[in-house]
């Protein structure tokens, strides 16, 4: 039974002084247990986008309660629906609270015990609530979409000819999908999961970097604009742009205006007043007039060849807004005006290097599948991109928090240094 491949896994022993194992079959029984697990994660996922889709965390929101009452009221079987919980609080979504002595008269008689057995929620299972702070309950309802799934069962078709299942399985590329009339509840789900995954990490990124420095910010291809309006209330000084195309522009609308035409509270009048929200295309041109650009979870969607197409423009609308402060305040000495103070923000995943854990290398085989060879990059990738398109990098920052895994790439066009060749081998990591 030995091999090359399983002896990798008998020669990692941290208690034997010269590094073979001794007990050779254990590891190896190790292994298939962990080969097992890993192959039930898409079972797990399954069962994650099902419970999201019977709003079972909501159901337990006051409280635990029998599989009884929940099977009542997300319309389930019973006992299935109690195999599936239990599979899932094994996980720690969801936790099996019956009594001891509850336990003592189970029997064989499955109603009776559905009397008994209760599941409460758990902080994980609080996520898939669909109203509170950073649910992801969106975002398990995208892994259960039909075209995301077809996306993903034909993965091999990826491996094989490297282009994307998606459009394979589905006959049409994923953003061209998603404007098809017939596609708008599955695009409405899309921008729903995307816009509570920057719910999650809004914080913690604008914590990471001083925007404060900024009069306005444009965030281009900003989907609902949660990102930049999250910005905007951190920083009271901030103009925004909000850029991208015109079904995320309708997408944002809904969400700050309501059916009357007002803003829906407070703070959505707030941004409203100091944001302006674009309609248009990043390939063909980006809006002029800010002084911060950033691009957030844009660039891992395509291709180097398409990423610096959408970069260039940047750069584009960068130089030509400086140029048009530069001759209409000729005069004007506000340092936070200086033509040179133009910066753009890549806030993305970085993938790192080696073999470490990272959720990237799983969100860059989700690109794989569902993007025009779309991919997550390292350092070094970055930065022939951006040199590439007309951007030296000044500093990465890395992020401090785990619950956000996006790192914040700062550049500034090459014309406003005369030493650009220099920065790239200078830029430091904070």
């Amino acid at each position: 039974m030995t091999n090359s491949n399983s002896n990798s896994d008998s020669t990692i022993d941290n208690n034997s002084g010269n590094g073979k194992s001794k007990n050779y079959q254990p590891h190896l029984q190790n292994s298939s247990f962990t080969i097992m697990d890993m192959l039930a994660q898409g079972q797990l996922s399954q069962a994650i986008y099902i419970v999201a889709k019977l709003r079972i965390a909501d159901y337990l929101k006051n409280g635990p309660k029998t599989i009884k009452e929940i099977a009542e009221q997300s319309k389930t079987h019973p006992d299935s629906l109690y195999r599936l919980l239990r599979m899932l609080a094994s996980v720690g979504i969801f936790t099996e609270t019956e009594e001891e002595e509850g336990r003592k008269e189970f029997n064989n008689n499955n109603i009776d015990n559905n009397n008994k057995r209760k599941f409460d929620i758990t902080p994980k299972a609080a996520l898939l609530q669909s109203e509170t702070i950073g649910s992801l309950r969106n975002l398990a309802l995208m892994f259960g979409l039909e075209s995301f799934n077809r996306a993903i069962n034909d993965l091999s078709y990826s491996i094989t000819t490297g282009e994307n299942s998606f459009k394979h399985a589905n006959g049409l590329d994923m953003f061209e999908y998603f404007q098809q009339d017939q596609n708008r509840k599955d695009a409405q789900i899309f921008n729903s999961a995307m816009a509570s995954l920057t719910l999650s990490y809004a914080s913690s990124i604008s914590s990471m970097y001083d925007f404060s420095q900024f009069n306005t910010v444009a965030d281009i291809g900003g989907g609902q604009g949660i990102f930049l309006s999250h910005l905007l209330k951190t920083n009271p000084n901030l103009s925004g742009i909000l850029f991208d195309l015109p079904h995320a522009i309708e997408s944002a609308k809904n969400l700050f205006i309501n059916e009357s035409g007002n803003p829906r509270t407070e703070d959505s009048k707030d941004f409203l007043s100091r944001c302006k929200l674009v309609e248009g295309d990043f390939f063909k041109s980006i809006p002029l007039g800010a002084d911060g650009y950033i691009i957030k979870n844009v660039i891992l969607n395509w291709d180097d060849d398409s990423a610096a197409k959408i970069l260039k423009n940047c750069l584009q609308a960068m130089e030509k807004t400086s140029a048009k402060a530069d001759s209409t305040n000729a005069s004007h000495d506000d340092d936070k005006q200086n033509k040179n103070n133009s910066k753009l923000l890549i806030i993305d995943f970085i993938m790192p290097e080696g073999n470490k854990p990272f959720i990237g290398k799983f969100v860059d085989i989700v690109m794989l599948a569902l993007t025009h060879k779309g991919r997550i990059r390292t350092e070094k990738e970055f930065h022939k991109l951006l040199n590439s398109s007309g951007f030296d990098i000044n500093k990465v920052i890395h992020p401090r928090d785990s619950d956000n895994f996006l790192s914040i790439i700062e550049a500034i066009p090459f014309s406003s240094s005369h030493h650009h060749h220099h920065l790239t081998t200078h830029h430091h990591i904070t």
